[in-house]
């Protein structure tokens, strides 16, 4: 798509929670193109296998297992801060750069996702701690926090919870939001969350 659209493009499989994959990543997308100009931080999920023997959505944070607690903090808290940590000295080499952390509704409301809503949660706020540490180099880190977006993998997720007819919303409004960060956001608009769900 993006070379049909004239662009050129290539594409890496990496292991997001080994460090030194992730080294390996950055390296080879400054290889090609000899600069990282925008980093979306969009790696995560919630497997299904994590409900494995539990009954009911809500697990209590005395039910969860130190392997599902791991199991989640690593794919939606590690990933981000392993790939951030390889991609900002690049940028600020360069003297700008912009990131955009996708974080959930779940991080920014109470919320009984358990570990899923920590890690959220934790993308906030280092999404303000890396705002304040590389404003004076030029970058700027902003995040989205989606409510439920329809996905093929939240249908089944929502099919396995028992709440199929949950209204959702569209991944196309999520993709705006991060557009509107890396495009049209002040210059001085860094260390923010935009909320994508209603809120009272």
């Amino acid at each position: 798509m993006i070379e049909d659209a004239g662009g050129t493009a290539i594409s890496l499989s990496r292991d997001l929670t080994d460090g030194e994959q992730v080294a390996d990543m950055v390296k080879t997308v400054v290889d090609k193109y000899g600069r990282i100009d925008i980093l979306v931080n969009n790696a995560g999920g919630y497997p299904k296998e994590i409900y494995k023997n539990i009954e009911h959505q809500a697990i209590k944070i005395w039910e969860w297992s130190e392997e599902q607690w791991d199991q989640i903090i690593k794919t939606n808290l590690r990933i981000p801060f392993l790939v951030t940590k390889n991609v900002v000295p690049v940028m600020i080499k360069q003297g700008k750069g912009d990131i955009v952390n996708v974080s959930s509704r779940m991080g920014r409301i109470a919320s009984q996702m358990g570990a899923y809503a920590v890690a959220k949660g934790g993308i906030v706020t280092m999404t303000k701690t890396t705002a304040i540490q590389t404003k004076e180099y030029g970058i700027k880190c902003n995040a989205v926090s989606p409510g439920i977006v329809d996905t093929p993998g939240q249908r089944v997720y929502n099919h396995s919870v028992g709440q199929d007819g949950c209204p959702m919303g569209s991944s196309k409004d999520v993709a705006k939001a991060i557009i509107y960060l890396l495009a049209d956001s002040p210059a001085v608009m860094t260390g923010q969350s935009i909320d994508l769900f209603t809120t009272v």
